[in-house]
């Protein structure tokens, strides 16, 4: 029997039973009344007295113990007067309480230049996902739209969802519910692998134990965070014998070395740094060296003599590597000295004893990312804001390492992409690391079956960690756009808004003559759809979005608390916090 039908079923039996369950307390009302207890029979005979309404006893097992029909008719109404009566109650109470919210969304959801319901539902409805399942995810025979999409949240009391084909932009500043509303319900959600990077456990608090049952789950935490046993071990060393991924893994740690856009020659410097650390990683992993020895060779440049040596020795040593570190080594001491900052800040975090732990695996213990997107793992990324300049390099040569065996998985793979697509919840990205590769996610990954979710505080802060042009080719490469209230920078209210649209207003304008008669013109001028300050404004749990060429809507938001299955996420939450808390409690002195 079909889910649905079955449902339907549930919940028509349960109305029956719940109908009759109030005709036997009026029956039992009645007979009470008359002192003559409790009659035998339940929910089931109070039902079959409807069908002799004259003589309702008669449907009974003992007729003897029921009044007359008009006193056991009058006790049953008085119940189901007094049930329905409270019902009218409870509902205008919570329109009282609720009514004061609902009426600050409401003036937003009127507002001339949004999108109709009809064409809200056309571009992002239920239905219109589910009609794209045979282009999004062409293995299903009958997707639903938990299996092609993720939820944004409501219009005017209908389902809004993107798909998985989707890259989206979360901007909103600190506690205006980014984890509640999106983040977390979006990692429930996820139709396959998950990675999700955050600066507090309170994501994997959450979601751990209910991702649990769909696969594996690994937690990266080198600074314990969350301080919970069986923490993940990855090697940035692992898989660098090969040029390719010692590229791929040197431009992740470069990015977080520290070289802001307010550094004299930044490119440079950067290009810098990352050939000399591709360098020190491929020697490391030919010469089968430990992340320990990474750390030794970035401390001194005369250290890392021992990985020329390895790179002109080693026959599988790339061609013309050896020579590109030994220049880094013996350039000029100024020019030689910068890059190897460079390369000591990239490294910098292996000093922590705790860090250098995590990124050394002993034998069998290494991550093996392809195992991992193939069982539908989940990864969790923590890294402490404050300090996380430190963390910040390895956190972004983790990404880049998922993210590049995933696009080669799906260059393999039918319709040459990943199926069940990979989430990159990318959680306070910008406080954590500049991940390099973010631009193109955001641009290509929907089409090789990685989702991208990345989550901003403010447009400004993404200018500032990738630079003016970078950050414009992340806000034009997202698909789905979600701009919450409480943004403060002017120009970024600004952009927003204009990017919302203009709508013609009429203007009336009254004067009066020297004579004393009086005239009236009209004319036309050009608004905004949403003012920057009203965009300002927006109240917590409502957003704007912009998807696609779909004119704007404002929404309501879905947090997670709202689920059906809350109660278990409360529960596994509360578990973990505790494991995290009993953590904490050993740890300290």
């Amino acid at each position: 029997m079909a889910p649905d039908l079955t449902n339907w079923l549930l919940a028509a039996g349960s109305a029956v039973l719940g109908f009759g369950a109030l005709l036997w307390c009026g029956a039992v009302i009645a007979c009470l009344v008359t002192r003559r207890g409790v009659p035998d029979g339940g929910p089931i005979a109070a039902l079959g007295a409807l069908g002799s309404m004259s003589d309702p006893a008669a449907a009974w097992p003992t007729p003897h113990q029921l009044p007359g029909p008009v006193l056991y008719w009058s006790a049953t109404v008085l119940v189901l007067a007094v049930v329905a009566g409270g019902g009218v109650l409870a509902w205008r109470l919570r329109g009282r309480w609720s009514g004061r919210a609902g009426a600050e969304a409401a003036q937003f959801r009127n507002l001339p230049g949004l999108a109709t319901p009809g064409e809200a539902q056309s571009a992002a409805g239920r239905k219109a996902l589910v009609r794209r399942g045979p282009v999004v995810r062409p293995a299903l025979t009958r997707p639903g739209a938990h299996d092609l999409g993720y939820r944004l949240g409501r219009a005017r009391g209908r389902e809004l969802w993107c798909s998985v084909e989707d890259s989206a932009l979360l901007v909103g500043p600190p506690r205006m519910g980014k984890g509640l509303h999106v983040v977390i319900p979006w990692i429930l959600d996820a139709p396959g692998p998950v990675v999700a990077t955050s600066t507090r456990p309170d994501t994997l608090a959450v979601t751990m134990d209910a991702r649990a049952r769909r696969g594996p789950v690994a937690i990266f935490d080198p600074q314990r965070l969350a301080g919970l046993p069986g923490g993940l071990r990855w090697s940035p060393v692992r898989g660098c014998q090969t040029p390719r991924t010692a590229l791929v893994r040197a431009r992740g740690l470069a990015a977080g070395a520290g070289f802001g856009r307010t550094v004299s020659d930044s490119d440079f410097w950067a290009g810098q740094t990352e050939t000399a650390l591709r360098c020190l990683l491929h020697a490391a992993a030919l010469d089968g060296r430990r992340a320990v020895d990474l750390y030794r060779w970035s401390l001194n440049p005369a250290l890392a003599e021992d990985a020329v040596t390895i790179l002109n020795r080693h026959t599988g040593a790339a061609t013309g590597w050896a020579d590109a570190l030994e220049a880094a080594v013996h350039a000029d001491p100024r020019t030689r000295d910068s890059v190897w900052l460079g390369v000591r800040q990239s490294l910098a975090a292996l000093a922590d004893p705790d860090v250098l732990t995590a990124v050394d695996p002993a034998p069998g213990e290494e991550f093996d990312p392809t195992a991992f997107l193939r069982d539908c793992g989940t990864l969790y990324l923590l890294a402490s804001a404050v300090s996380s300049g430190s963390c910040a390099p390895l956190v972004a040569a983790f990404v880049e390492d998922i993210t590049e065996t995933a696009r080669g998985l799906a260059a393999r793979s039918p319709g040459a992409r990943l199926d069940p697509p990979l989430l990159l919840a990318l959680d306070e990205i910008a406080n954590l690391t500049p991940l390099p590769s973010l631009p193109q996610l955001m641009a290509e990954g929907g089409g090789s079956g990685i989702t991208t979710l990345a989550v901003l505080q403010s447009l400004a802060q993404a200018r500032n960690r990738w630079g003016e042009h970078a950050a414009d080719a992340i806000w034009d490469a997202a698909t789905v756009k979600l701009v919450l209230g409480g943004l403060a920078k002017y120009r970024d209210l600004d952009d927003v808004a204009r990017l919302l649209g203009e709508i013609d207003e009429l203007t009336e304008t009254r004067s009066r003559g020297r004579a004393g008669e009086r005239s009236t013109s009209t004319s036309v001028r050009m608004v905004p759809v949403m003012a920057p300050s009203v965009l300002r404004t927006l109240p917590f749990g409502t957003g704007v979005l912009l998807l696609r060429q779909s004119r704007p809507v404002v929404i309501d938001l879905c947090g997670w608390p709202a689920r059906p299955d809350a109660d278990a996420l409360r529960d596994g939450q509360h578990n973990v916090e505790a494991a995290t808390a009993a953590a904490a409690g050993g740890a300290l002195p």
